[in-house]
């Protein structure tokens, strides 16, 4: 019996290494010109502001800022079912980083947008990229009740490629479905909600699980999450609560960005 049950494991880690470790989270752009952004989340309504964070990317590469000219960096915004609401060019000077607002942005059409994307000008001829490609998964800051403090995150992974104009997602899927276990223990009295993106170009299903004592895993209701798109889960933890969650999903890497929320205070990191 012993001998049985060794041999089903080896035959399971075997598959799972030519399903899942073989694989790469993301795809390789197809133009060697192409420059690629994460999809950041956007918190911008009476309770929150959000920020970013922009790099000089070009003066960074060169080692010094004020040998560059000025240029533009382009901001994609997408609604929540991950269409295209609009871009704005923002100018970037001799400096090494200048903070954007993204309440100066959202009017008009772009006030529905959920996440954004940052594309810097491709190189060109100016670097050697060494076959590597331009990426922004800078800082977003969040500010929550005018509190005058910010919580920071960085991007997730390189979500979407602009090659030619068109934006074109690069986040990778399964054929089965696999579980991303958050590690960050929630403790109440706090709310918290994960937000998703889905750099995919297929709609995907995200199935959640709680488990207030080890190894009991209890399902929650499935959401499913449109190309480029976005959704906000939430969990209420009650004073004295602690738990942990697990996402179900054919995402090669279903890691949120997490908010947690207590009375008058907030944080903001990775799942």
């Amino acid at each position: 019996m012993t001998d049985v049950i060794v041999k089903a494991t080896k035959v399971k880690r075997r598959l799972k290494l030519v399903l899942f470790i073989s694989k790469h989270l993301t795809k390789t752009p197809s133009d060697k010109l192409a420059v690629i952004s994460d999809l950041f989340p956007i918190r911008q309504d009476l309770l929150w502001k959000t920020e970013f964070e922009l790099i000089n990317v070009a003066g960074l590469i060169s080692g010094d800022n004020n040998s560059q000219e000025t240029y533009s960096v382009c901001l994609y915004f997408f609604s929540v079912d991950g269409n295209l609401l609009g871009t704005r060019s923002i100018q970037m000077g001799n400096i090494g980083r200048k903070t954007i607002k993204l309440s100066e942005y959202l009017l008009g059409d772009l006030a529905l947008s959920k996440t954004f994307s940052v594309f810097h000008p491709t190189p060109g001829g100016k670097f050697d990229m060494g076959g590597s490609f331009l990426a922004e998964r800078g800082y977003g800051g969040y500010e929550y009740k005018n509190l005058g403090l910010k919580g920071y995150v960085h991007g997730n992974l390189d979500a979407v490629a602009l090659t030619e104009g068109k934006v074109k997602p690069l986040g990778n899927s399964g054929l089965l479905s696999r579980f991303y276990t958050v590690q960050h223990c929630l403790t109440g009295p706090a709310r918290y909600e994960f937000v998703f993106t889905n750099p995919t170009a297929g709609k995907v299903k995200v199935t959640p699980s709680i488990s207030y004592f080890p190894n009991q895993w209890s399902k929650t209701e499935s959401f499913q999450i449109a190309s480029l798109g976005t959704h906000t889960y939430t969990v209420n933890m009650k004073e004295g609560e602690k738990a942990y969650v697990r996402f179900k999903s054919r995402l090669y890497m279903s890691r949120p960005v997490v908010f947690r929320i207590a009375n008058d205070s907030m944080d903001v990191f990775h799942g």
